[in-house]
């Protein structure tokens, strides 16, 4: 998990407030990681839907990796989760 969170922090996918500890060795709590990574599946769906040169398949695509990344978060934090 150590090694993840480490690839994870080196990642453009999480802001620097949440990837910075994370280098350090100082994990923030799961459900501030997981909602930073919807939010940005969230902002790349949209940039794709309203882009009037993305194709219907890169409109797909983008849907699904929301779709997917729901469905992590909802496995990762469970029921009793944020």
């Amino acid at each position: 998990m150590n090694n993840l969170l480490r690839q994870l922090g080196h990642s453009t996918l999480l802001p620097d407030d949440l990837a910075k500890p994370i280098l350090a060795g100082n994990t923030p709590p799961v459900e501030d990681i997981v909602m930073a990574l919807v939010i940005g599946a969230m902002d790349a769906h949209a940039v794709v839907v309203v882009d009037p040169k993305s194709s219907w398949n890169e409109k797909r695509l983008a849907r699904m990796a929301l779709a997917i990344t729901f469905l992590s978060a909802m496995a990762t934090l469970g029921e009793g989760g944020a």
